[in-house]
């Protein structure tokens, strides 16, 4: 990763390749995940690692949904460890798949922002500032799959793209078009 953005979410899901049986699933002890089933409120299975920050949610079509990771590589490891249990536990062949859906990163660009003239010089039809309801100036440029959201201290969050070098770009360019425009 960059100097400029770091990581604070890889978000990612997929499929275990097989139907699952959540109440069977959810009475088993695992030994590396706490789980959480409720089915009243939430058609998934929750599992939390006890040695990692990812947080998977299992559904009975064995697709899955997992977020929380800091690295790719910590998802990853996450997910294979939690597939390993699962086969163990369950007896179930599974042939699962993972996709990084994409991240949420953080960045500071090193100045105070005046969000309403920030909100001008990116294009008001691809901003939007509402202070009175939230701190932050939303952006969502046209043709892009990442958004933005600046705060007035100048920190930047940015997600949306599975590809950290779309948003290091997305950096800059926020960064290049408020400097070019005196902010």
């Amino acid at each position: 990763m960059s100097e400029k953005l770091t990581i604070k979410n890889v978000v990612g899901g997929g499929a275990i390749g097989t139907e699952i049986d959540l109440h069977s699933v959810s009475t088993a002890e695992f030994e590396k995940f706490d789980i959480q089933y409720e089915p009243e409120s939430y058609a998934a299975i929750v599992l939390r690692s006890h040695e990692f920050d990812p947080t998977i949610m299992l559904f009975r079509s064995g697709k899955f949904s997992i977020a929380g990771g800091k690295s790719v590589q910590e998802t990853n490891l996450t997910f294979q460890r939690f597939c390993d249990e699962l086969e163990s536990i369950t007896g179930l062949e599974i042939e699962p798949s993972i996709e990084i859906r994409f991240f949420v990163t953080t960045g500071n660009l090193e100045r105070p922002l005046d969000l309403s003239t920030a909100a001008v010089s990116l294009g008001l039809d691809e901003t939007e500032y509402e202070p009175e309801q939230f701190p932050g100036l939303f952006y969502r440029p046209k043709n892009r799959d990442w958004f933005a959201i600046l705060f007035a201290s100048g920190s930047v969050v940015i997600d949306g793209d599975p590809d950290l070098e779309v948003l290091e770009d997305a950096y800059d360019e926020i960064d290049d078009t408020l400097k070019n425009n005196g902010i």
